[in-house]
Order: structure tokens, then C-alpha cells, then sequence
């Protein structure tokens, strides 16, 4: 339980910095949810390979990453095709 302990205060300062948007532990498994604001697909990468889990336990820490965008920004894109 260490490493979570270590994982829940690494991600704290990024919550205040506004860069993690939503984070959620899914229950009955060790997974974590997190939706985070980057500017560049490198920063993602420097966020996530400084994660103690990372550091530690890398090789069997499998990630999956999903580029989203606002609703809204979507609606405005399905208004101009549909014209």
C-alpha cells in the first residue's frame, strides 16, 4: 500500500496546478482514472514516467490513453457537417 500512498501525494500538486482535471480510483481494482490537461504528448510523457509507480514498478504498469475533447467542441463539428 506503499506505493498507492506514494502515487495519491505525487498526484495532489497536480490537482492544485489544475493539470489533473478528475481522478478516480476504480473500485475492486488497482486502477486509477485521471483525466489530465497537457499541451504537448512529451508532457504527458514526463508526467507519467515521473510517477513513483512508474519509477518502480514500470514494467508492469500498463497504461492506455485516450485523447479527449470537450462535448460542446463535437456538437459544433456534427452542426457544420451536417450542413
Amino acid at each position: 500500500m506503499q506505493i498507492w500512498q506514494r502515487e495519491a501525494e505525487a498526484a495532489l500538486p497536480g490537482v492544485k496546478q489544475g493539470v489533473i482535471k478528475g481522478l478516480w480510483k476504480v473500485s475492486g481494482k488497482r486502477e486509477v482514472v485521471a483525466v489530465l490537461d497537457v499541451n504537448t504528448h512529451e508532457q504527458l510523457d514526463e508526467i507519467l514516467e515521473n510517477l513513483p509507480i512508474m519509477k518502480e514498478m514500470g514494467y508492469g504498469v500498463e497504461i492506455e490513453v485516450y485523447p479527449i475533447h470537450p462535448y460542446e467542441n463535437f456538437y459544433e463539428l456534427i452542426k457544420k457537417l451536417a450542413t
